[in-house]
């Protein structure tokens, strides 16, 4: 035979084997015996060598998880309902039984392999029926097996992976945490998506739990559904309703009497009640109707008490007793929000609606001010102070200092305001503030004065003179710090970073978080008794903090209450934190310095029961 004709033959052989392998491969995926609700329980085994069971909870779930009369399945779920678990069993499924191409996508690339090759991968090595089950590729976020099933992760933040893909099923999880920016190429959710295009068949799975409210991704997904819940029945009434957090009541400081009312007959319902309800609970749509075996999007919404896992036993006899734990810890956390918001988030398994950002107006704020028995802190001390910090904000022309009281239940007393006139680049300036810091205050409680034990001085300008100023004074507790350009950064970062040489010490500053904490507790009133609120902020009724505080232009409260926030996702983590910003032209020194001190304060983690002990002696 001629070489040319063998040379033009080839492609048409290369086609005929593509086409002979794809029919192996069909033929490979063939109806299963059993169907993925009586195959789990069968054939997977936990880590642990225990058979997979399904929650009341994840039944109907797995079921229409694989209902070729879908085209999608969302679950609205909370933090411990299993729903990866679930879908890692329902992984298992589609690979041993169907050989189908599997698609998993995660808000980035380090998660889903994190995922894929540990949590997921020490399933399939439990299970006999995958550990057999051979491997032509074993890779970071890829596996591709001998029976034509393959398994590949990708992350959000990778479009060109996502558009490489072809896959038959397409889960996504967490997707309130999927980010969007300017330079995307459209909808991260929305591409991943359509990867199952043309694909006989198409499973689309979605999870997570919500983020805020008029943001949420699952749900926008949620909405677009049959929208169904997990209804229990009262036993003394037989109303029909969902559980919920709210109808949770118990003696403040004591969770383990924790106990739901029914919104029907006002029954108190117990754990153990909660628990047989729960466990007898089912799906039915928002009009109270059973699920239909149909239509193109099923939705699933089940919040924390439809639970009936495991639990921890330090808050009480139940799950219940838990949750109410939790719930009171969010009511007093530093950050009560914040807190709060988490807790809607992963145990209601709802979007967090946000408050309207309040504040109290400068005039406000001013009459809250307190007459105190000495007028001037560096006479004498409020007793309740522990310890004081400095916090210093660098201008082209001056330092603002703010010197703060700091002691037990968060409390802060605001000791001094200080306007320090001269250049940064002027050794006199700082000689200034080395006069200020050094001042030593007297306390009602004790014999010794009380000096200021850290200095935050703020290094966003003229770095080098800070550093100059900082570095020789390490050992007296004076640092260079810098607002973090991370959203999402927490108030104090743990360790500092060298800078220079010698090198001076810089820590980062979670300024947004700083400030969401200095306003919220701007917004305390004072108590009518003694017991004031945890983390109320203490303000002096003098001269340093009165009409004309901060200079004559705009006072020290202006200073103080001059930013405004909103609502923004972090781009490093997906979540909502609050975002601070200053109107252009407006002064907002005195809120700076506050934010210093107040990471001063956290820098030292001063144990204020022994200092309050050691000051008796």
């Amino acid at each position: 035979m001629p070489s040319d004709i063998q040379l033009s033959s080839a492609p048409f052989i290369e086609r005929l084997n593509q086409a002979a392998l794809q029919t192996a491969m069909d033929r490979l995926r063939v109806k299963p015996h059993l169907d993925f609700i009586d195959w789990a329980p069968l054939n997977i085994r936990n880590p642990d060598g225990t058979p997979f069971r399904f929650r009341p909870t994840q039944l109907q779930v797995a079921k229409d998880l694989f209902n070729p009369n879908l085209y999608s399945v969302t679950l609205k779920a909370y933090s411990g309902m299993g729903k990866t678990y679930l879908i890692g069993a329902a992984f298992a499924y589609a690979i041993e039984q169907l050989g189908l191409l599997v698609g998993a996508m995660m808000p980035n690339k380090v998660l889903v392999e994190d995922w894929i090759n540990d949590e997921l991968q020490k399933v399939f090595d439990a299970t006999p029926v995958m550990a057999s089950l051979g491997l032509s590729r074993d890779i970071r976020g890829q596996k591709l097996f001998t029976n034509g099933a393959e398994l590949h992760g990708v992350g959000a933040n990778s479009s060109g992976l996502i558009r490489r893909l072809q896959v038959d099923v397409m889960f996504s999880d967490e997707i309130d945490a999927i980010t969007q920016t300017s330079t995307d190429e459209g909808d991260k959710l929305g591409q991943f998506e359509k990867r199952g295009r043309g694909r006989k068949k198409q499973h689309m799975w979605r999870t997570s739990y919500p983020s805020m409210k008029g943001a949420s991704k699952i749900d926008a997904k949620y909405y677009e559904t049959d929208r169904c819940a997990w209804f229990v029945v009262c036993s003394e009434c037989g109303h029909q309703y969902t559980f919920h957090t709210s109808q949770m009541i118990w003696t403040p400081g004591r969770p383990d009497t924790a106990h739901l009312i029914c919104p029907g007959c006002g029954t108190k319902i117990d754990e153990s009640q909660r628990l047989q309800m729960a466990g007898a609970g089912q799906y039915l749509t928002r009009k109270k109707e059973p699920l239909k075996p149909g239509g193109l999007h099923r939705g699933f919404h089940v919040g924390c008490l439809a639970h009936t896992g495991d639990h921890n036993n330090a808050y009480g006899e139940g799950f219940l007793h838990e949750v109410a734990a939790e719930r009171e810890a969010a009511d007093k956390a530093e950050n009560p929000e914040k807190s709060k918001r988490v807790f809607v988030n992963t145990m209601d398994a709802e979007s967090y609606a946000e408050d309207v950002e309040s504040k109290p107006e400068a005039d406000s704020l001013y009459d809250k001010r307190e007459v105190w028995s000495e007028p001037d802190p560096f006479v004498e001390l409020p007793p309740g102070v522990l310890m004081i910090t400095m916090g210093v904000d660098v201008q082209k022309d001056r330092l603002e200092a703010m010197i703060v009281g700091w002691g037990a239940n968060s409390e802060s007393w605001l000791l001094s305001y200080r306007s320090l006139h001269g250049s940064p680049q002027s050794q006199k300036t700082w000689n200034q503030l080395d006069r200020l810091r050094l001042k030593k205050f007297k306390h009602p409680l004790t014999s010794q004065p009380m000096p200021v034990v850290c200095v935050f001085v703020d290094s966003g300008h003229w770095t080098t003179d800070i550093y100059q100023y900082t570095r020789p004074r390490l050992r007296q507790g004076v640092f260079a710090c810098k607002g973090s350009r991370t959203l999402s950064c927490p108030l104090m970062s743990n360790k500092p970073t060298k800078q220079g040489r010698p090198p001076a010490l810089l820590y980062e500053v979670g300024t947004h978080e700083a400030k969401d904490l200095i306003y919220q507790r701007l917004e305390f009133t004072p108590p009518a008794g003694k017991d004031f609120p945890m983390g109320y902020i203490h303000i002096p009724a003098n001269e340093e903090f009165g009409e004309t505080a901060g200079g004559e232009a705009t006072g020290f409260f202006e200073m103080l209450l001059a930013e405004d926030s909103q609502m923004k996702r972090c781009t490093k983590t997906g979540e909502f934190v609050r975002f601070f910003d200053c109107p252009k032209g407006t002064r907002n020194e005195a809120l700076d310095c506050f934010v210093y001190a107040m990471a001063a304060a956290r820098k030292m983690n001063p144990n204020f029961e022994r200092i309050a002990e050691n000051l008796g002696k």
